[in-house]
Formats: structure tokens, C-alpha cells, sequence
């Protein structure tokens, strides 16, 4: 059974009337908050964490899970993380074995149509899955008024601040959501102390760079890379905004296979773009081959592996080199 990510944020009450649930898509920021209230709301319920790889290396890990009875409390909250087809036979089992106190919360990336999760959860009814779709500009000031209600001085310039300085990636928002929290603890939000604590000006050079890196632009990125300040607490925002860049514009380009015109595939998207970002949007897509933009999420993705496990590297180096990469590796396309 298919359910409103929406209607399930305002009420969770509604994933009782499923066995199991899953939650699938792009974006991390909806299931962030999914997990956070699961846990909100069920203090007396023994919450379980399993992932994909834990799972193929013990088999029976699930399913012992389901069959035993909880040590600290009557009932119990299965979270299976990291989810695709590969333990599909796995998952299908557990949840013909499910009981009345235990419930199965199973959270993915993208699932396309022939994915048997997706299709298994899409045609039991006893069964949800909520696809958990980009936000757009009017989903995310109403997300922030929600998440600020009662703070004094929240407007819709800065609403837009946030949701600009965060490239409308809420999993982003909800972090410089809780900074808000932090410091303004009378609930009174000052717009100029907002911008210091977001990094506005350091962010908005590293918007500038990306632009730059990604048109091959060598001249201005060896410019803006001097005179960029990375600060290191910002780092992973750095490669989070780069790798949401790219994977935006891959989507696009898969897109216009169908429409052939830049313009009617952005319109088409879910997600929206700014209207000043769409002509250096169409300028990228154009230097751009759709293998190449694949192949640089790879490259993305290695940088931030190597960025959380090797602590001896200083983290902008490995940022700058791959914006230096990324400048070299623009291709020109008709």
C-alpha cells in the first residue's frame, strides 16, 4: 500500500494498521525525521538498528531478532538500514513471521519499478511503503515555520537563506535548523547573528566554486579557491552540496532522453531550481557528458570515504583537489 510521506510525517499512528513499512528515495532528510519520531514516540519500545551488511554476514540475524523476546520491554521496533533487493528473500521471510510486538521499518535508497522491495511492499496491503521524494521551495519554508513555531523574527527572507545556504537539501536544514536552537535560546532570531552562525558568505564563495569547477572554468576556480575560506566544520556541507550538484544534474540529462530540450526536463523534475541557478544549470549540461557526471559521483563519493576514515588528511586539501579534477575533466558537448 502506497502512503504520503507527508501524511505520515503528521501522524505516525497511521503505520500501525501495516505489518511493515518501508521507506525509499532520495531523500535522506524525510527519513531522518521518520527514525526521529519512531524513537520520540516509542521511549517504552527496545529500538533495534540492523544494516544490509551486518545482515549478509549473519543471515539469521533478522529473523532471531522477530523470534526473540525483548529483554527491557514488551515491545520492540526493528530499523533495517541500507535496504536493497539483494536481501529481498530475507526481508520477504521476516515478515511473514512478524508478531504483535514487533514492528519492521526498513529504510532505502532509490528504488526503481522492477525492484521486487518495491513492488512486494507496493502490492500487500497489509504492507506500506512511502517514497520519500526531494522537497521543494513551498515544502521547506513550511517545514521550517514547523520546526521555528514560536521564534520571534523568522521571515520569509530568512526562511529563504536557509533553504538557499542548504541547496534545498533538507537533511541540511534540519542541522542548521538545530544550530538556530542552539543559539537562539530566548527564541528570538537576530538576521545578522543567523548569517555568521550559517557561514552565509563562506558558503555562498563555495556555491561560486562549484559553478566554476563544474563549467571548467580554470582561471576563476584557481581564483576562488584562494580566496575561499574552508572551514573545517563545514567540510562534509562542502562535498554534501558538490555530490547534490552533480547527482541533480544527472538526473536532467537521464531525464532529457525523453524530452530532448534542457528546459522542459528541468521543468519536469520534482525537485525545483532556483530561477537565477537555471542558466548555469544549462551551461553544465551542456559541457557535459552523462557518463562523465557518473563517473564524478564516484569520485565524490571516494573523497568522503577517504574525508571520515583517514583523520591524518587535512579534509579541504582532498576538497580542492577534486574541485581542480572536476575543472580538468569538463568535457565539451554539442
Amino acid at each position: 500500500m502506497i502512503l504520503k510521506s507527508y501524511i505520515v510525517e503528521k501522524d505516525l499512528k497511521i503505520l500501525e494498521d501495516y505489518h511493515s513499512t518501508i521507506f525509499y528515495g532520495e531523500n535522506d532528510g524525510i527519513k531522518d525525521d521518520i527514525k526521529d519520531q519512531l524513537k520520540t514516540h516509542t521511549k517504552e519500545t527496545e529500538i533495534i538498528n540492523i544494516f544490509q551488511d551486518e545482515l549478509q554476514k549473519n543471515n539469521n540475524l533478522l529473523l532471531n531478532n522477530i523470534s526473540n523476546s525483548s529483554l527491557f520491554s514488551e515491545k520492540k521496533i526493528i530499523l533495517l538500514h541500507e535496504a536493497t533487493d539483494k536481501i529481498f528473500n530475507l526481508i520477504e521471510e521476516s515478515v511473514e513471521k512478524l508478531n504483535n510486538d514487533t514492528k519492521f521499518y526498513i529504510f532505502s535508497d532509490l528504488l526503481d519499478k522492477k525492484s521486487k522491495l518495491r513492488n512486494y511492499f507496493e502490492k500487500e496491503k497489509k504492507l506500506g511503503i512511502v517514497p520519500c521524494y526531494q522537497d521543494n521551495e513551498r515544502t521547506l519554508h513550511m517545514y521550517i515555520y514547523k520546526q521555528l513555531n514560536g521564534y520571534k523574527g523568522l521571515s520569509g527572507n530568512i526562511a529563504n537563506t536557509i533553504i538557499s545556504n542548504s541547496n534545498t537539501n533538507r537533511k541540511i536544514i534540519k542541522n542548521e535548523i538545530q544550530k538556530i536552537k542552539d543559539l537562539f535560546i530566548d527564541k528570538i532570531i537576530d538576521e545578522k547573528h543567523l548569517n555568521e552562525l550559517l557561514n552565509v558568505k563562506s558558503r555562498s564563495s563555495f556555491n561560486q566554486l562549484i559553478d566554476a569547477s563544474l563549467l571548467g572554468d580554470k582561471q576563476k576556480v584557481n581564483l576562488l579557491i584562494g580566496n575561499t575560506d574552508f572551514l573545517p566544520e563545514d567540510n562534509f556541507f562542502y562535498i554534501n552540496q558538490l555530490f547534490a550538484r552533480v547527482s541533480k544534474l544527472v538526473e536532467i540529462k537521464t531525464v532529457n532522453n525523453n524530452y530532448n530540450d534542457y528546459e522542459i526536463s528541468i521543468e519536469s523534475l520534482k525537485f525545483k531550481i532556483f530561477w537565477k541557478d537555471k542558466p548555469i544549470y544549462l551551461q553544465q549540461l551542456k559541457k557535459w557528458e552523462l557518463t562523465k557526471l557518473q563517473e564524478a559521483l564516484d569520485v565524490i563519493g571516494y573523497t568522503e570515504i577517504m574525508m571520515k576514515k583517514n583523520s591524518q588528511i587535512r579534509n579541504e586539501i582532498l576538497i580542492k583537489n577534486l574541485l581542480v579534477n572536476l575543472c580538468t575533466k569538463v568535457t565539451a558537448v554539442a
